[in-house]
This record gives structure tokens, C-alpha cells and sequence, in this order.
């Protein structure tokens, strides 16, 4: 066996009582993972993390490069971009502030850029276009909740401009766009594959040298020995973002059910769309040709004194909802200019996470 010490991500896992119950299920499957990772003679980038990297490689169709979780992926595109003298990168103000952490973590600075529209939650190809400046190295889109975010315009800036084009995936595993899963168009792109345990998180790339980098940054070099990773912790981040077997084995577990998991989530969001609609609320549609991965749904209110009566009525009856907060709003504020699209999706949105008691407890609150 390596004498390596596993490591955890830094990823920040809440849990929502009503949402998921640990089961004895569940807590066999985890020892179950564990002693497979134990038995296999590899605590770190063994067996089952080739299989992980095989199963999502055909899968995104794409280099892929399995990491210790989502948090841990956008970091190190950041990373291997080298935003780390300064560099801008230019993100939707929409997006959570952990992701403006991540930039300033890696060394760069975060610049908001306003959305398309209050009901597009995604980032304005035309605004991006205005804010890069010299110092900019990337353009980072979020698929939004789940929600595929356009990247045509993106992706002709970023060629424009000479910088890349990140997409952070990292809520949006199972997503499509145009047919092709989401995360394929992107210089980078960064998926968290979730799950109790952990599952790990995944980096894609078509670039063979930033496929080299990102495992170099990893810690790992590409050579293998009988079928597992070799190890060269002298250079790198040491053993801080390897992902470990039981992970591994549990995100292949993930992937061999997506196609099944978005299915059944879709079937409930439609009932539940109904629902919202008939309540006043307009559920977020990003047309035909893309399709969420129906984790969550976005609805927005006709006012923002509705959207309060729907919160306040919803916490009642136990529904998990979340008001976006623009990064930008929150403390610690880096960066202010006038996003209206931003602040007028913050005022009507709400985020309902899709579970099977959803419905049953919308018709309570609504």
C-alpha cells in the first residue's frame, strides 16, 4: 500500500435535514467504497481513478482529469491559466462569492460583468467584451443552478481577445446544450460530481499541454504502473487535491447513473413547474435546444414583494429555497459598477432544489 494520507477537499458541504437522510444504506455503501479503496493497495489516484477518468472521457468527450472535488477543479484551471500575478478574470456578479474566493485564492482578481437579462441568470458576452483590459486571462461562465449557459459569443470574445474561456460545471453535471453534454466547449471546464461520500470532481480540456500541466499541478505525473497512477509529490501541491479510490469509485458510480438521475428529476420538475406557474411564478426556460441537469429550478416572482410571500410561505412548510445574492453585494466587495440585470434577477429569483417531496410540500405552502 502507498504510504499516503488521504486528503480532503476543501469544498464546504451543506446539507439540508429535509433534503437527505443518512440511511443505513448509505452508510454501507460508504464503508463499502472505503474498504474497496483499502483492499486495492491505493489510498490516492489508483484503479478506480482510471476508470473514473475513462468513464468521463467518453462521456464529455474530452482530456479529463479527475481531481479531489469541485472546489479543488475550478481552483486549478485557475491555476493553470497563471492568473496568479494579478490576472483578471471576468465572471457573471450573479455567481456565488466562493467562486470570486477561488480567483483571489489562485492569485487572480475577480471583475463582475452584468448578466444577459433578469430571466437569462448567465454572463453578457457583450458586457464581458467591454471590461477586458490588459491584464484579463479568462472569461468564466457558470451554468447557473444547472442551467446550460450560451457560450457562442463567449467563446468568440475569448478567440477575439486571446484569453480562455472557463466553464465552471460544477452544479450543471448531466446539462446539455445543442445535444453535447456542457463543459465541451470551453479552453477549461470543471465539474464536481457530489454525492455522499464525496465523489471528487473533474477538470476537462482538448489541450494536451493544459492536460499536462493540470496533472503536473495535481501532483501526479502521467505515467502509469500496472494500471494505476505513479506518484511524484516532490514537485506540485503535494497530496492536497489528488482524488482518493473511495471517491473515485463513488463518482463512476454517479456517472453510470446521470442519464437515469436527470430523467426522474426532470418528470418532477415538470409536475412542479406546474405548480410554480399556477402560484404566479415564472419558471426559468432556456429554450429547446438546451437542457438542465434538473437539480434545481429557477422561478422568478412578478415583484419582489411576491418573491417575499413565497419565501416566507415556503420556510413554513419546510421547502428548501435560496434567494441568489449578487458576489458583488456581499462582504468583502471588490468590484461595483451598475448591473441592473443582475440586481433585478436578484430581486425576483428563487432556487428551489428538486427532491421528490418537493411537490407535496409546494402544494402545503402555495
Amino acid at each position: 500500500m502507498s504510504g499516503e494520507q488521504v486528503e480532503s477537499s476543501n469544498d464546504k458541504v451543506v446539507r439540508f435535514p429535509r433534503r437527505r437522510t443518512v440511511t443505513g444504506d448509505s452508510e454501507r455503501e460508504s464503508a463499502a467504497l472505503a474498504a474497496g479503496a483499502l483492499k486495492s493497495g491505493w489510498l490516492t489516484q489508483g484503479a478506480a481513478a482510471v476508470r473514473l477518468q475513462q468513464a468521463a472521457e467518453a462521456y464529455l468527450e474530452r482530456r479529463v482529469v479527475p481531481v479531489a472535488g469541485g472546489s479543488a477543479a475550478l481552483h486549478l484551471a485557475l491555476l493553470a491559466i497563471d492568473v496568479d500575478d494579478g490576472g483578471e478574470v471576468i465572471m457573471p456578479a450573479v455567481s456565488s462569492s466562493s467562486i470570486a474566493n477561488l480567483v483571489i485564492l489562485a492569485g487572480g482578481r475577480p471583475i463582475f460583468a452584468d448578466i444577459e437579462a433578469p430571466h437569462r441568470p448567465f454572463l453578457d458576452a457583450a458586457d464581458a467584451n467591454r471590461l477586458v483590459g490588459p491584464r484579463t486571462r479568462a472569461l468564466l461562465t457558470v451554468h447557473e443552478a444547472g442551467y446550460p449557459s450560451p457560450t457562442e459569443g463567449l467563446r468568440r470574445v475569448a478567440g477575439d481577445r486571446g484569453i480562455a474561456l472557463i466553464e465552471d460545471c460544477r452544479a450543471a453535471l448531466g446539462a446539455t446544450a445543442e445535444g453535447h453534454a456542457v463543459g465541451s466547449t470551453g479552453k477549461l471546464a470543471t465539474f464536481a460530481l457530489g454525492g455522499s461520500p464525496s465523489a471528487g470532481g473533474l477538470i476537462s480540456t482538448a489541450a494536451d499541454s493544459l492536460e499536462r500541466h493540470l496533472i503536473a499541478l495535481r501532483s501526479t505525473i502521467i505515467a502509469t504502473d500496472d494500471g494505476c497512477f505513479a506518484h511524484d509529490c516532490a514537485d506540485g501541491m503535494v497530496n492536497g487535491y489528488r482524488i482518493d479510490e473511495a471517491a473515485a469509485s463513488a463518482g463512476a458510480r454517479v456517472l453510470a447513473g446521470l442519464t437515469e438521475a436527470v430523467a426522474r428529476r426532470r418528470e418532477l420538475a415538470a409536475t412542479v413547474s406546474q405548480r410554480l406557474h399556477a402560484a404566479g411564478l415564472a419558471v426559468l426556460d432556456v429554450g429547446d435546444a438546451a437542457q438542465p441537469n434538473w437539480q434545481w429550478l429557477i422561478a422568478l416572482a412578478p415583484s419582489r414583494e411576491r418573491r417575499d410571500e413565497v419565501v416566507s410561505a415556503c420556510r413554513a412548510a419546510g421547502v428548501e429555497v435560496v434567494m441568489p445574492v449578487a458576489a458583488f453585494a456581499q462582504p468583502a466587495q471588490l468590484h461595483r459598477r451598475a448591473l441592473p440585470n443582475t440586481r433585478a434577477f436578484c430581486d425576483l429569483a428563487l432556487k428551489f432544489a428538486v427532491v421528490p417531496s418537493l411537490d407535496a410540500q409546494l402544494a402545503a405552502a402555495l
